[in-house]
């Protein structure tokens, strides 16, 4: 059995994907299988991968596209390693990513379900091109990242394999937001170890036409988890509800949708208006900035 599985799902994306194997053909730990569970790709992935003679790797391919939620749960499924990691196609770990984390978990003990690690952030068409993010929160964790405190990205994140019989996989039916469902449950079995140093690498392109789907599956999320967000108590319950009901303005205002951006806003301050101050001020620059946007040019709505 290797110590860790590692997961990569890719679409569509033969050009980059060896950047992401070969990052993880470079981890300072070698005891690893690596699945590689091909979405319904139309180029030439399947000719990538077979160009991989490493014994470690693993090829799944589906029929039909199942997206990102589907594709995980394929290696979820595959998956033997003690430890459990996922890597995007387009992203990369720093060699140290694995070792790190596997001797932190172990050195904690199995009430440490799971661990993420910082991260070095390449934002195309953000406003911070390439940033650093350092996140310090660890132990039990859950209300901090219900309540938006930091954020776990997916390539940073490892977790006991053994926890997968009372989480499940990850919940098909969202298009979006299924890490964040899957980080909950897990986060409900046991403590989150940090490792503050950038250990992955992200490339982002900030997705544009996609702020009504990221509403209906944040409403189905806040559904999905409603016990639980009560059970946090009146005045926290309110303050998750307007967490995502002002970023969704947010994404509203990125789209230059003022109107709706401007109303999402508005419910989150009516629903609980003691967010954090940086977070205003993120919103008031884009506003401004879909403000001046909308007065150069037509306004791009969603799709």
């Amino acid at each position: 059995m290797p110590r860790v599985s590692v997961i990569i799902p890719t679409y569509n994306r033969a050009d980059l994907l060896p950047r992401a194997v070969q990052s993880v053909f470079a981890q300072s730990l070698a005891d690893f299988e690596l699945i590689i569970v091909d979405d319904a790709s139309t180029d030439n992935t399947e000719a990538i991968v077979a160009g991989f003679s490493d014994p470690r790797v693993r090829y799944f391919k589906h029929s039909t596209n199942r997206y990102a939620a589907g594709a995980r749960n394929t290696g979820l499924e595959e998956a033997v390693g003690e430890f459990i990691a996922f890597l995007d196609s387009d992203d990369k770990w720093l060699p140290h990513k694995l070792a790190d984390q596997v001797a932190q978990l172990d050195e904690a003990g199995p009430d440490w379900v799971a661990g993420y690690t910082g991260a070095l952030v390449n934002m195309k068409g953000g406003v911070n091109e390439r940033s650093e993010t350092r996140p310090e929160y660890q132990g039990d964790v859950l209300p901090d990242y219900l309540l938006g405190r930091f954020t776990i990205w997916t390539p940073t994140f490892i977790f006991r394999r053994d926890v997968l019989h009372a989480v499940g996989l990850f919940d098909a039916s969202l298009i979006r937001g299924e890490d964040v469902d899957f980080y909950l449950r897990v986060l409900q079995q046991g403590k989150l170890a940090c490792l503050t140093e950038p250990a992955v690498e992200l490339f982002i392109d900030v997705e544009k036409g996609i702020a009504d789907l990221s509403a209906e599956c944040d409403r189905q999320l806040l559904n999905k988890h409603r016990a639980l967000i009560e059970a946090q108590g009146r005045f926290t319950a309110s303050y998750i509800r307007a967490y995502y009901a002002f970023r969704q303005g947010e994404r509203y205002l990125i789209e230059n949708r003022v109107a709706q951006g401007v109303g999402a806003v508005s419910k989150a301050l009516a629903t609980n208006p003691f967010l954090p101050p940086k977070r205003y001020a993120s919103m008031l620059f884009k506003l401004l900035r879909a403000c001046l946007s909308k007065r150069a040019g037509p306004e791009r709505g969603s799709r």
